[in-house]
């Protein structure tokens, strides 16, 4: 039979070696879980965000739009209001 690569001793070092190693990866695996968690909760929150502005926008736009068209048609409608007023009296 050839030589033996390793003795017990180093076997059993290297075994605890990389229990240790594994246990640091699974804590690090956690960590990272945890921030993945927290980064999809904060694009679900950018989301709502987004969806917020551009309701604002359009409640925006929706108001110009209604003021421009009281602005640009108010003295007509007043003007048609003063001609039949006056017609009827």
């Amino acid at each position: 039979m050839g030589e033996e690569w390793y003795n017990n001793k180093q076997l059993f070092e290297l075994i605890n070696r990389l229990q240790s190693d594994f246990k640091d990866l699974r804590s690090e695996m956690r960590e990272t879980r945890v921030i993945i968690k927290e980064y999809n909760g904060l694009r679900s929150d950018l989301h709502e965000v987004r969806d917020d502005v551009e309701r604002m926008k359009s409640e925006k736009k929706g108001k110009e739009t209604i003021s421009e068209a009281i602005r640009d048609w108010g003295g007509w409608i007043v003007a048609i209001i003063v001609s039949i007023l006056n017609f009827f009296i």
